[in-house]
């Protein structure tokens, strides 16, 4: 019988240059699908093999909210198809176990400044009994620090700027939103928790499946990034 180890653990998506699948692509695949990314514990040597691989059809565009393709995670170590995520609809995404069998719902609500402030906000709903794990885009601390010094920051943001293009420098001198996104499951606590400054994830496999929360931070760092 296997065990199935529910310690907590923190991991990070490396994004890769697409790398063509070697040999028979599987019958679940696109033909020309590719790995265009991986899930690496944090601290891992670059020769180790990964968590797990993202696999997508070939891109002639990159990849959008606004023109979303389904990807599949793929176990590191034996390369077994672990989940399946399709678009749905505008910011909805279905996860589907192996076998077929629906495993959660993800959703993307956008923030809004009027008529009142409204985080980003990332929604899991599981097809089984626990209930919907949210997280929301920055804490309310890191927002009210990010408003209260916006003066401060893009002045010296449009100097530097300046600076840059007199001097030929190619540096970006822009400051990130804040990022770190901590989802919660009714009852449990927080399942995973996504800190931009490091671009780390801690995720806790007692409180949430480990496939949707592979699912939650793929779609969390293509968004932010593109």
């Amino acid at each position: 019988m296997t065990t199935v180890d529910h310690t907590p653990y923190t991991f990070l998506i490396s994004a890769n240059n697409p790398v063509p699948l070697s040999g028979p692509v599987p019958p679940h695949l696109p033909p020309d699908a590719e790995t265009a990314a991986t899930i690496r514990r944090s601290g891992q040597r670059p020769e180790e093999a990964p968590l797990a691989r993202v696999v997508t059809p070939r891109l002639d565009r990159r990849w959008s909210r606004k023109a979303p393709v389904p990807f599949w995670i793929h176990s590191g170590p034996d390369d077994t198809l672990l989940c399946s995520i399709h678009p749905s609809a505008p910011d909805t995404y279905e996860v589907h176990a192996a076998d077929g069998t629906p495993l959660a719902r993800v959703s993307r609500h956008p923030g809004r400044c009027l008529p009142w402030p409204r985080r980003v906000r990332w929604d899991a709903d599981p097809a089984g009994p626990s209930g919907q794990v949210t997280g929301r885009e920055g804490t309310w601390w890191g927002w009210l620090a990010y408003v209260v010094t916006s003066p401060v920051w893009f002045l010296w943001v449009l100097g530097m700027t300046l600076f840059s293009y007199f001097d030929g420098s190619p540096d970006d001198f822009t400051f990130g939103r804040p990022s770190r996104t901590r989802w919660h499951t009714p009852g449990t606590g927080t399942s995973l928790d996504y800190r931009g400054r490091r671009k780390t994830y801690h995720h806790d496999p007692a409180r949430l499946d480990t496939r949707v929360a592979y699912a939650l931070a793929v779609l969390r760092v293509w968004t932010a990034s593109r």
